[in-house]
């Protein structure tokens, strides 16, 4: 009888830490289809990626973000907290000594066996992988519900849908604009569908011309850009700089014609946070010649 007791003792203790930690945690699903497990109030988290610093950040939780890596510059306060190293290399052991309970990291930013490290040191790792505008609001709604801040979250990201609305009705009647966007001059790479770049380029009303591209960062060559004929080029300030200086070389094409060629901060364009509306507005600026 005392056996049969003390198992049920055993039993009953067993089964009540499993609900205890239930009630504390939660299941969530990331981008790339891992089931990861989550306290319901993280207290200690790290940042692999510049946009979730950025998003962190935005939803008011820089308290609790105990490291970024070193390419984490905006806002301010990121550049105070303690580095992990670079995103495709980020120092596992000191990532593991800072005792995090929630790492985000990103698909195409942090490589594979990272992940699969933090979580051989029972690290819980939520991967994100945005392409498009509705990807990037939904990254932050989900940011906002893993970490106990809905409610902030849902204010912020109806914020930014108001902005994006209002740059998509003012072009809802438009002609689109032939756009080139280029992300780098040698080689020469621009963006095409599944990227979010691309997807900023249509809803602020222009065409991007490498819309029919199979893959999201295509390499094009002089060739078809002058074939495309873009009225508007779209770079980083190096790139736009160096389209400047080669006028004989682009010369024929509208964008260079017309002196049609933007420079863009990359931050804002290429970091898919909350930032990335800035961007979006500053093309629809580039490419109407008004602000939104």
């Amino acid at each position: 009888m005392k056996k049969v007791k003390l198992k049920i003792t055993i039993l009953f203790l067993i089964v009540s830490i499993f609900l205890s930690s239930s009630v504390n945690a939660a299941l969530f699903i990331d981008d790339i289809g891992r089931t990861v497990n989550i306290s319901s109030n993280p207290q200690r988290i790290i940042s692999l990626a510049p946009n979730i610093t950025e998003i962190l950040f935005y939803l008011n939780l820089d308290n609790k973000v105990v490291a970024v890596t070193d390419f984490c510059n905006y806002p301010e306060g990121a550049k105070k907290k303690p580095g992990v190293g670079l995103l495709l290399s980020p120092d596992i052991e000191k990532i593991v000594s800072l005792k995090p309970d929630l790492v985000f990291a990103t698909a195409e930013g942090n490589r594979e066996d990272i992940v699969n490290n933090l979580q051989r040191f029972n690290i819980n790792v939520y991967v994100l992988n945005p392409h498009s505008m509705e990807d990037i609001l939904g990254e932050i709604l989900h940011i906002g519900n893993i970490t106990g801040q809905d409610g902030t979250a849902r204010d912020k990201v109806k914020n930014l849908t108001n902005r994006i609305d209002a740059v998509k009705k003012k072009v809802a009647s438009s002609r689109r604009v032939r756009v080139l966007y280029l992300v780098s001059h040698e080689p020469m790479i621009s963006v095409g569908p599944g990227s979010f770049i691309h997807d900023i380029i249509e809803i602020a009303g222009g065409k991007n011309i490498f819309s029919q591209s199979l893959i999201r960062y295509p390499q094009v060559n002089m060739e078809e850009i002058l074939s495309k004929d873009p009225e508007v080029i779209i770079a980083p300030p190096d790139v736009a700089e160096s389209i400047r200086l080669w006028e004989k070389r682009w010369g024929d094409i509208s964008a260079v014609r017309n002196k049609r060629v933007y420079s863009i901060e990359t931050d804002i364009i290429s970091r898919p946070g909350p930032r990335i509306v800035d961007g979006m507005e500053e093309i629809f600026k580039f490419i109407h010649g008004m602000s939104p």
